[in-house]
């Protein structure tokens, strides 16, 4: 990116939660330029008003405040930063601009939600920047920061899983996996890196590796991998000894103390370089129905030997099955799905008092490959979860 004249353009924020948009609001500060910060409602930090030059808050779904915002201060240049959170995506109250830019959507997620954002913002003559911008300090490159150094049969299980990764990226289900020597654990899905860890951690005498990733051709203008110290915190508790990230596409939040936990208990930190190619299974096509994508994805996750069925819900990839098996699959897109039933359906019924068209709440769609194996029980579970088989 180039250095942006202080004196002819202003930095516009949209904020969510975390530590990121201070990161941001700070570096673009000592390069001298003016910030004007949108944050959303119940997202935003309390830090985060003193440190710009104007801020107001908009409720997650509007786009016209924002923009109309960013024009009165003159913002030339915009950014997105900080967590909103996935259920957002079924919650969500759009204004009418908004409205109209989600019906030209084939599918509804993270990915084309956000890019309709970035090109509505370009259309009124606002340059999206990388949410990378200002962020040097603390994207680390192919480098091993923390911990004990990798034998030659780690550092190859290690490559071993950031190529599933990238695979799991590139199919848009999530950026990281969890790997006990090359055996995937658990694959991150709707609820993110955490749950991740959580699901698929190890024991002190069967540790395992956390590999995280963007998919190649990631649109940088949103959703940069992050580790910070929550992150940590999760893989200490869950026996992960070993942390591989992308190389110069992943941020790092409270840098120093995340290295310092890491060796205070023998987590290795560990940048690399991902290999150009080498693509396994095809990109999947995100204009097709929820059953055709989730069928999709099973087949794919199929060919990279970690399961045989996937969970969608208005085009969002909720889970996928890995070793664990199809119950536990099930089980966590139930959790998943359990606090956004009711919120889904008052959101519906609200719009339709409104005077707003549209279908009622989708249901979860579970498809599998022949390979996969029906039981009473998965039948069971499916059936009191609310899950379409087919």
């Amino acid at each position: 990116m180039l250095p942006l004249d202080p004196q002819q353009h202003v930095i516009g924020l949209l904020a969510g939660a975390g530590e990121y948009p201070r990161l941001i609001i700070e570096g673009a500060k000592r390069a001298g330029m003016r910030v004007v910060v949108a944050g959303f409602r119940g997202a935003v930090g309390k830090e985060i008003p003193p440190l710009c030059d104007a801020f107001a808050k908009f409720r997650v779904g509007a786009v016209e405040g924002p923009r109309a915002f960013f024009a009165k201060h003159g913002v030339t240049h915009v950014l997105m930063a900080g967590q909103i959170k996935p259920a957002c995506i079924y919650t969500m109250w759009p204004d009418a601009t908004a409205r109209r830019l989600l019906a030209q959507l084939d599918r509804r997620n993270a990915h084309t939600i956000f890019g309709a954002v970035c090109d509505y913002v370009a259309a009124n003559g606002m340059q999206m920047l990388p949410s990378t911008a200002y962020m040097d300090d603390v994207m680390p490159g192919a480098i091993h920061i923390a911990g004990p150094a990798l034998s030659p049969d780690q550092l190859d299980a290690a490559r071993h899983g950031m190529q599933l990764a990238r695979e799991i990226a590139r199919l848009d289900i999530g950026q990281s996996l969890m790997l006990r020597d090359r055996q995937v654990t658990c694959v991150e899905g709707f609820k993110g890196t955490n749950e991740c860890i959580k699901n698929g951690g190890g024991t002190a005498q069967e540790p395992v590796m956390l590999c995280k990733v963007t998919k190649p051709g990631h649109d940088m203008r949103f959703d940069v991998p992050c580790i910070g110290l929550r992150t940590i915190q999760h893989c200490v508790r869950h026996h992960v000894r070993c942390i591989v990230f992308e190389a110069g596409r992943t941020i790092f939040f409270q840098k120093q103390a995340v290295i310092d936990l890491c060796n205070r208990h023998g987590i290795t930190l560990l940048g690399m370089d991902m290999p150009a190619g080498g693509t396994v299974v095809n990109a999947i096509n995100h204009a097709n129905d929820d059953a055709a994508h989730a069928y999709a994805l099973a087949t794919a996750l199929e060919q990279l030997g970690i399961g045989h069925s996937a969970v969608v819900c208005d085009g969002v990839v909720i889970t996928v099955e890995d070793p664990q098996g199809p119950t536990k699959c099930i089980a966590r897109a139930a959790a998943y799905m359990k606090r956004l039933r009711f919120a889904r359906l008052a959101n519906w019924l609200c719009g339709l008092f409104l005077g707003r068209k549209g279908s009622p709440p989708s249901p979860m769609v579970m498809r599998y490959t022949p390979a996969f194996e029906m039981t009473p029980l998965v039948l069971q579970l499916a059936r009191k979860y609310g899950i379409r088989l087919m």
